[in-house]
């Protein structure tokens, strides 16, 4: 059984949509430089950076020098995707079955049968890590 996810703050969803957005490792230096939120001081960065790594949304990935110092590089340690089903699961755990919310959510699609190719190509990759 995985562990317990947290949910996020709206500061905090917002900031790894900017980790999951980016093509590469990002530093608190990118961050406060990417000027997203005005209200986003430097000291806010790092405390929500420091939140994110104790959730286990963050992980550190490298490090990137700027002139006299160095900063980490993070990455996120779970894909949106992954998240939120981690998510999904802690709210349904003995309440619900998996099978019943997947099946919920497949019928939110307009495409059902990219859907059910895809769902397909995921039974069939379940089925290959079970032999």
């Amino acid at each position: 059984m995985s562990e317990t996810i947290k949910e996020l703050t709206k500061s905090e969803e917002q900031m790894m949509d900017i980790f999951w957005s980016a093509e590469q490792p990002l530093t608190s230096v990118d961050i406060v430089n990417m000027k997203i939120k005005d209200t986003w001081s430097n000291g806010l960065v790092h405390n929500m950076i420091r939140s994110l790594l104790k959730k286990g949304l963050l992980t550190e990935c490298g490090m990137e020098r700027y002139s006299t110092q160095y900063a980490r590089k993070l990455c996120p340690a779970l894909t949106r995707e992954e998240y939120n089903a981690k998510l999904i699961a802690a709210k349904i755990r003995g309440k619900s079955s998996v099978s019943k919310v997947i099946a919920a959510l497949a019928k939110e699609e307009s495409d059902e049968k990219d859907v059910i190719a895809e769902l397909e190509d995921i039974i069939r990759e379940l089925r290959k890590e079970d032999e």
